[in-house]
């Protein structure tokens, strides 16, 4: 199996936050993060590509866009809050993006951060979360291919990176 790997960048990536945020009342951090997951699934699943690009590592309440909490923990330490990120820049999304972003917010976001983490505890963050615990670690990165292969059209998606 291939190597997969996509184009991170913190400005995207703050922009998803700050679109959510904007709709999203009291979101927090745990929350957020299990939002991206499903937004850059989600999107990956319809478009052959997530939106933000980061690397999820599986920790103890679910999947976490590595680089984004990183950034956040920097900016604000540890915790449940967000920074602001005040308006979202719209133009910096393409169409698939804000509808992806718009479907996983109208399907999750009035749910609880507790029923979003169970929901992100899927076979793809299971399987991660079991090798951390063998290895005595508190996370384990979750691949590109890992997540793919775990989609429906897992094999589609494959094919179309390989002919890229």
């Amino acid at each position: 199996m291939p190597k997969v790997t996509f184009e991170y960048g913190l400005e995207p990536a703050l922009n998803a936050l700050a679109y959510l945020q904007r709709r999203i009342p009291r979101l927090t951090r745990l929350k957020a993060f299990k939002l991206l997951y499903l937004a850059d699934k989600r999107h990956l699943e319809l478009y052959g590509r997530p939106i933000t690009g980061d690397r999820y590592t599986a920790m103890k309440n679910g999947p976490v866009p590595s680089n984004t909490y990183d950034y956040v923990t920097s900016s604000i330490g540890k915790g449940t809050k967000l920074p602001h990120f005040g308006e979202p820049d719209l133009e910096m999304f393409s169409d698939s993006e804000q509808e992806v972003l718009d479907e996983i917010i109208s399907n999750y976001g009035r749910r609880s951060a507790s029923v979003l983490v169970e929901l992100s505890h899927d076979s793809v963050w299971q399987r991660a979360w079991e090798e951390a615990e063998a290895k005595g670690k508190g996370s384990e990165p979750i691949s590109w291919e890992r997540i793919i292969e775990h989609l429906e059209n897992g094999s589609d998606i494959f094919k179309a990176l390989l002919d890229d």
